[in-house]
């Protein structure tokens, strides 16, 4: 009798062990839902904060929070922006492109060339991954 008392215990703290162990790795694996995003950009700081900056980061400033500080090694501003989704991330990557190259670059209607038998059974398995990204 003892003995099969034992045993459901044993079980039982198992299975709490178990269950709390996949609430723990799927804490882990959910981002975080206000995460800070920062590129280097190459220019001084007063570019980017005075009242000459670029309309796209006056609109980014007012609709995120935004942080400007000095590059480490004086190698321009990091821009950081808290974030939920990815669009920040774009048109911070475009403001970048626009002070440093003064143009926001755009692939688009890029083509592909001719396609071998195996370019064309490959390739469309591989976008859709690449669209998932690796998890």
């Amino acid at each position: 009798m003892t003995s099969v008392i034992k045993s459901v215990a044993a079980a039982s703290a198992g299975l709490a062990a178990a269950a709390i162990g996949r609430r723990l790795l799927s804490r882990r694996a959910t981002p975080n839902p206000a995460e800070w995003y920062a590129l280097t950009i190459e220019c001084a700081p007063e570019v980017l904060t005075g009242p000459d900056r670029p309309g796209e980061l006056a609109r980014l400033v007012e609709e995120h929070d935004v942080r400007f500080s000095e590059a480490p090694g004086g190698r321009g501003t990091e821009v950081a922006v808290r974030t939920s989704e990815g669009a920040p991330r774009e048109r911070l990557r475009a403001v970048k492109q626009l002070i440093e190259t003064g143009e926001v670059l755009r692939v688009e209607g890029q083509t592909e060339g001719h396609r071998t038998l195996v370019g064309r059974t490959v390739l469309p398995g591989a976008k859709r991954l690449m669209r998932r990204g690796i998890r």
